[in-house]
């Protein structure tokens, strides 16, 4: 009979995942992972299989845990421009704290697409703020938050584009150019323009 780990592996998933969020799979040796979670190489083998089944689940936890809450503001069935504006605000404050970035977008460069299972938690991630944006912008359109002119699915595409390369510009600290992109993205959709002063 196997023996009962003496350790929350829930605890040390997390633990694993802020390695590789900091450092990517292929910069994250086993004696790290090993040092960071402060248990012995069967321990980790027994409790989480090998590095590369360590890092899918740090994945998972990293969906579950970080970017799916981000998001539970616009599953609301009212929400709509407000709260969306709200959410891309939060999410571009976050640039300023955040050394890291995005752990799944940063798997996706590290893989280059190459790795089927990232590239599934990608998808899976992109997919449920497109539904998200969707959902919130066809609610503005039709309750007149903002203009009607393009369909709420191609504006929901621009907003996830855009916020991956606010991502980008905030691991490159620059800053000011989100301050000046993120209110021009939202002048677009709103249809209005910023008057020089």
């Amino acid at each position: 009979m196997a023996r009962k780990s003496k350790f929350d592996k829930d605890e040390k998933l997390l633990d694993a995942m802020t390695l590789f969020w900091q450092k990517g799979y292929a910069n994250t040796a086993i004696s790290e992972l090993i040092d960071k979670l402060k248990i012995n190489r069967f321990s980790l083998y027994n409790s989480y299989g090998d590095k590369q089944n360590l890092y899918y689940m740090a994945l998972d936890a990293y969906l579950e845990r970080i970017s799916f809450p981000s998001i539970e503001i616009l599953a609301a069935a009212d929400a709509g421009w407000p709260e969306l504006k709200q959410f891309l605000f939060e999410f571009a404050k976050r640039q300023r704290h955040s050394s890291c970035g995005c752990f799944m977008q940063n798997a996706l460069i590290e893989h280059a697409g190459e790795d089927d299972t990232v590239l599934e938690r990608g998808h899976r991630l992109f997919d449920l703020l497109l539904a998200r944006f969707t959902d919130c912008l066809q609610y503005a359109k039709d309750h007149k938050q903002i203009p009607a002119k393009l369909p709420a699915h191609e504006l929901a595409t621009l907003v996830l584009c855009q916020m991956q390369g606010i991502r980008v510009l905030g691991k490159a600290k620059r800053l000011d150019d989100i301050d000046t992109a993120l209110p021009t993205l939202l002048q677009l959709i709103e249809g209005t323009r910023h008057e020089p002063h």
